[in-house]
């Protein structure tokens, strides 16, 4: 079962930090095998289930006050409270996920009165009066006074840090992050704390941050939504280990459980999500791109498309198959002869995440060569641009069958058959202008028509007579993120044992996809398998794959109202 505790924070905020407990009963106390220690507490309490939505708090050599009455065992329900270990706890509507939650505050009295077990200090050889001068006194040696010390003296200070006396951390509030330790912030306090005692506030953040950008778009969500939520409620400083992220799920589920009940715009609200498992997680979507008219010509859009909810294809315009290409019979690697892999193709970036682009003088050119004439074999087309590709085949054609010497020598050679390639006019009985068009025509043809750029390319025959209108290229066009909202570390799963290509094969299918439409990219299932909350063996919270601040949310300093829009 899983339990959570909720502990207030701030004296002016409604602020809480939550704790999450799985296991078959909550135990509180000072007992060692308490599973929540509450320290100075006398002996235990226990909260199990009775049966079905009932629970009862068992009392084990402890003081229990349930609901004002004094008490060793009782019934809990929502609304209930019980007192235990210089504390109050409320049982409270348990979130989604969660069996039995509590809220815990400590008690407006004195918090160590219940440690004095009775005892009267008149009783004592010492009055109160003295005794308390002296315990005085021992704190403010060994709080202040040492410790002060090691603030004067680093090499003090450095000592007291190895012995049990109290140093500088008894009113240190822990170490900065490390982004936070630079000169300006690290040495001054007033910094960020612009009012003594008072949390730091999202204007001194935006201060250096001021083009960080929100989780949403202010114009499809309202922004009073988010009223209420700070950079410090995500943001935590001064925390060991030093970590600036607060990674607790419910800080996302707390909204992201019930987006019905969201005041936005959206056209389409995204799924649910209590937890990552099969049940509680929707499938993710695709972004895919589509082409705003003819080839592109009014742009791209992107279509995010969920999973498993009909056909999702990729619409590259590029004809490619991976299978023909991992297959050493029929493609070798041109330096050594290897078949390829799937780095051969595939270079990380530096973020660990993304790929650089595919590109045809990289990747492609040194198997597919775009020379065109077997009488010169060194001269090749320009790629990536139709009408240069139409003009450098005219121009070279009429120069070959205009320049009276260069047309002799063509006629007078008889090149080697070329396998895959054209074979061109010797010679040509009309004119240079003539001949070198009418070649330059047939070439075109069977670049556009047969093999050639129709290979790779998707190509329209427009039906003009116009050799440089006749045909048009589809643009290629391939998608660099197929998951803009999340995020994904291929470093450390390369890592995982076994050859790299086989990892890869493991979520991205490659050797038996046949058509350039396929989508690589694995769905949820996949990641389900080690990352499934629901089976502990590498769960991930939100945001392992998430993060708050969005690409495409609103700049922080306009959301929060700090420039005019």
């Amino acid at each position: 079962m899983y339990f959570l505790i909720r502990k207030k924070t701030g004296r002016e905020s409604a602020e809480a930090a939550e704790t999450e407990f799985q296991a078959d009963s909550l135990t509180l106390g000072g007992d060692e095998n308490a599973l929540v220690q509450i320290v100075g507490a006398k002996g235990s309490v226990q909260i199990r289930r009775s049966s079905g939505d009932n629970w009862q708090i068992t009392s084990k050599r402890a003081q229990l006050t349930v609901n004002q009455k004094l008490t060793s065992k009782a019934a809990l329900a929502a609304g209930d409270n019980f007192e235990f270990g210089g504390f109050r706890f409320e049982v409270v509507a348990a979130p989604v996920g969660f069996d039995f939650a509590l809220e815990q505050t400590p008690l407006s009295s004195s918090p160590a009165s219940f440690l004095l077990d009775g005892m009267e200090l008149q009783s004592r050889i010492w009055n109160v009066r003295r005794l308390s001068w002296i315990l005085l006194l021992v704190v403010m040696a060994l709080f202040l006074l040492i410790p002060l010390g090691g603030m004067l003296s680093p090499q003090l200070a450095s000592m007291l840090r190895q012995t049990p006396l109290p140093d500088d951390g008894v009113w240190s509030s822990g170490p900065l992050a490390a982004a936070h330790q630079t000169a300006g912030i690290s040495e001054d306090c007033q910094a960020c704390h612009v009012e003594p005692f008072k949390m730091v506030i999202d204007d001194t953040c935006l201060d250096c941050h001021r083009n960080l950008r929100e989780h949403v778009d202010v114009s499809l969500h309202e922004t009073e939504v988010f009223a209420e939520a700070r950079c410090g409620s995500c943001h935590r400083e001064h925390n060991e280990p030093p970590q600036i992220v607060n990674r607790d799920n419910g800080l996302c589920v707390d909204c992201h459980a019930d987006p019905d009940t969201w005041i936005t715009s959206m056209a389409a609200l995204p799924g649910s999500v209590s937890a990552f498992t099969q049940a509680a997680h929707p499938e993710f979507r695709v972004s895919l791109l589509t082409a705003q008219g003819p080839g592109g010509a009014h742009g791209w859009a992107t279509e995010r498309v969920r999973r498993g909810e009909g056909e999702i294809a990729e619409a590259s315009n590029l004809k490619f198959t991976h299978t023909v290409h991992l297959d050493i019979d029929k493609v070798q690697d041109a330096q050594s002869g290897d078949a390829l892999q799937c780095d051969s193709c595939h270079t990380l970036k530096d973020d660990g995440e993304h790929f650089e682009p595919i590109t045809m003088d990289q990747h492609c050119r040194s198997c597919h060569t775009l020379n065109f004439d077997v009488f010169e074999p060194d001269i090749e087309l320009p790629h990536g641009n139709l009408r240069e590709a139409i003009v450098a085949m005219e121009a070279h054609f009429i120069r070959e069958f205009t320049d009276p010497v260069l047309r002799q020598q063509r006629a007078a050679t008889k090149p080697r058959r070329v396998p895959g390639k054209r074979e061109g006019l010797a010679e040509c009985q009309g004119s240079g202008l003539d001949c070198g068009r009418a070649e330059a025509l047939k070439e075109a043809e069977y670049q556009f028509a047969e093999t050639g750029c129709i290979t790779c390319h998707e190509v329209m025959d427009t039906g003009l007579a116009d050799i440089s209108d006749r045909w048009f290229v589809q643009p290629v066009k391939i998608i660099d993120d197929w998951y803009p909202k999340s995020r994904f570390d291929h470093v450390s799963h390369l890592s995982l044992a076994g050859d790299e290509d086989e990892v890869c094969e493991t979520c991205h299918e490659a050797s038996v996809s046949e058509k350039a439409s396929d989508v690589l990219i694995p769905g949820q299932d996949n990641c389900l398998t080690c990352h499934s909350q629901d089976k502990g063996f590498s769960a991930v919270d939100c945001v392992g794959c998430h993060a708050f601040h969005q690409s495409d949310g609103t700049r922080s300093i306009l959301a929060r109202g700090e420039l005019e829009q």
